[in-house]
C-alpha cells in the first residue's frame, strides 16, 4: 500500500478547501437573490402557545403567523415590496394589537415589557418610532380640539349660536393644523416607506380631500409614488372625487 506524500496530503487539503468555498459561494449567493424577513419577538407576558398574526394593514390579510414559546416568537418570509403591517396576539374577539411594523427583507425585534400596544417597541422598523413621533404631536393637537367641541356643542344646544360659531371655526383651525402636520411628515420622508405609508395609515382620512391626498401622492419620490402605498393613496383620492390621474 502506497504511503502518502507531503504534496498527496497538500493536494487533497487543497480539494477539500475548493469544495467547501463552492459550497460557501453557493449558500451566500443562494441567500443573495432570496432576501427575506425575520422578525424576532420577545414580549413579557405572554403566554405559551399564544398564536401571534403579522397582517397586511392594506389588504387586510394575514401574511404569516406563529406560535409563542417562552414569551418569544420568530416570523420568517419574504415580501415582493414593503406593507405596512400590524403584529397582533390572538384571533378572533380575543385578539389585540401589538405593534405597527413596517416590514420589508429585513430583520426587525420585537420586545416589550408587557403585552400592551404603547409598551412594545419596534427596532429596526421606523414606521413605529415615526408614527409615535407624529401620532403624540396629532393626538396633543386633537385632543385640545375634542374639549372645545364639548363646549362649542354645549353652546349650540343653548341656541348661543355667536360663541358656538367662533369655537366652530377654532375647531376648523385645528383640524387644518392637523392636516398640515401629516403633510410635513410625508414631505421629509418623501422619499422612504413612512412617508408613502402615513397618508393612508393616519386617522384623519374623514378630513382629508381629494386635493390633500395627491398633494401628498406628489410629494413623494417616483420610486415610492409607483408603490403599494403610492397607489393606495391614490385609491383614497378617488374615493374622495372622480378620477384621478
Amino acid at each position: 500500500m502506497p504511503v502518502p506524500t507531503p504534496a498527496f496530503d497538500l493536494m487533497q487539503t487543497a480539494q477539500r478547501l475548493s469544495t467547501f468555498l463552492l459550497l460557501f459561494l453557493g449558500t451566500l449567493c443562494f441567500a443573495q437573490q432570496h432576501p427575506g424577513y425575520r422578525v424576532i419577538g420577545h414580549i413579557r407576558g405572554l403566554p405559551d402557545q399564544t398564536k401571534m398574526y403579522l397582517i397586511d394593514g392594506g389588504k387586510r390579510q394575514v401574511i404569516d403567523s406563529a406560535v409563542v414559546r417562552q414569551e418569544r416568537f420568530v416570523f420568517d418570509g419574504s415580501m415582493a415590496e414593503a406593507a405596512h403591517t400590524y403584529l397582533y396576539a390572538g384571533k378572533g374577539s380575543v385578539s389585540f394589537k401589538l405593534a405597527d411594523i413596517l416590514l420589508d427583507n429585513r430583520t426587525v425585534e420585537v420586545e416589550g415589557t408587557k403585552p400592551v400596544y404603547d409598551s412594545v417597541t419596534v427596532n429596526g422598523s421606523d414606521i413605529d418610532r415615526l408614527w409615535k413621533e407624529w401620532g403624540k404631536e396629532d393626538q396633543q393637537i386633537g385632543y385640545q380640539r375634542f374639549r372645545i367641541k364639548q363646549v362649542q356643542e354645549a353652546l349650540a344646544a343653548q341656541k348661543d349660536t355667536a360663541r358656538a360659531g367662533i369655537l366652530k371655526k377654532i375647531m376648523d383651525e385645528m383640524t387644518a393644523s392637523r392636516i398640515e402636520l401629516l403633510k410635513s411628515y410625508v414631505k421629509r420622508y418623501h422619499s422612504t416607506a413612512v412617508g408613502a405609508a402615513l397618508p393612508t395609515l393616519c386617522t384623519l382620512g374623514n378630513y382629508l380631500t381629494k386635493a390633500d391626498y395627491l398633494e401628498m401622492y406628489r410629494t413623494l419620490s417616483p420610486t415610492w409614488q409607483n408603490s403599494g402605498f403610492g397607489r393606495e393613496i391614490l385609491e383614497q383620492a378617488g374615493a374622495k372625487g372622480n378620477r384621478v390621474p
